[in-house]
């Protein structure tokens, strides 16, 4: 059933930005941004909305998403441990500390999960067998990572079954309470980053040189890792598809349509058509 919203003008004047997670969210169920998704987008950007990719996927495959598409977009890659703006200029970054890194990948720890580590220019796997293959599309495989030095790490990712994953996730956080962030974009998988570090925060800083409120921006998504985003700003809305546990930790969520049906776009374009835009 199509998403049908009426918005009075008052409310779509407070619309000043607009924050999208992708996989699940603005992607479609073939992980890609829609003709209909572009449309809707840049709709937003005609009536003077900023817009903002937040994901846990890396900067340089959101660059690939993004090819083609001319629009003015920042992004907010590694779950918040990377920032750009719309021209591509860093504007954020936070590693891991390599010390913790180099305890994170050990065997030990990562117990049969396969795992892969973010760096600015290029990805690191290893057990890969292909479960991370919407993530880790050309990344660079090795039988072990338990020798690297650590440095230059955005996000270390670990990915298999809940159950496994819940053990991994328990240990780290016995081992190194308050020294990490962690958590999930999936069930199956486990995301590590930086203290401090998420998509709010990020999202915050990014509105905050954008002089814009956090109040007058909307925000889309579907999983835990999108829980602080949707938390800061004052539109947030939440998939069909989303995880119950995102649903739990945002009750005020407007709850609009699932991911591969374009429920994003159906909402912006209702919402803009009502301005007129």
């Amino acid at each position: 059933m199509p998403v049908v919203a009426i918005f009075s003008l008052g409310e779509i004047a407070m619309f000043r930005a607009i924050a999208t997670d992708l996989d699940g969210t603005l992607l479609d169920a073939e992980s890609r941004i829609t003709p209909r998704s572009v449309a809707a987008l840049q709709r937003a950007h005609a009536a003077g909305c900023r817009l903002i990719i937040a994901t846990g996927r890396h900067y340089r495959d959101v660059q690939f998403l993004l090819d083609g598409i001319e629009l003015p977009i920042s992004v907010i890659s590694a779950n918040g441990a990377r920032v750009h703006a719309v021209d591509g200029t860093p504007l954020a970054a936070a590693n891991l500390a390599p010390a913790l890194v180099q305890k994170l990948v050990q065997p030990a720890l990562v117990r049969d999960a396969e795992l892969a580590l973010y760096l600015d220019d290029r990805k690191l796997a290893c057990r890969y067998t292909g479960s991370l293959n919407g993530y880790l599309d050309r990344a660079e495989v090795h039988a072990s990572l338990a020798d690297y030095h650590g440095r230059d790490v955005a996000k270390i990712i670990y990915c298999g079954e809940p159950e496994q994953l819940r053990l991994v996730e328990q240990d780290i956080r016995y081992r190194f309470d308050g020294q990490l962030a962690l958590t999930y974009s999936q069930d199956c998988y486990l995301e590590v980053m930086a203290p401090g570090v998420s998509k709010g925060q990020a999202l915050r800083q990014l509105l905050a040189g954008m002089d814009i409120a956090a109040e007058d921006c909307a925000a889309f998504g579907d999983a835990m890792n999108d829980v602080e985003m949707l938390q800061l700003v004052g539109h947030p809305h939440l998939m069909a598809n989303a995880s119950q546990h995102l649903r739990q930790q945002v009750p005020h969520g407007r709850h609009i349509g699932h991911h591969a049906e374009s429920a994003v776009a159906a909402l912006l374009e209702s919402r803009f058509a009502a301005y007129g835009v």
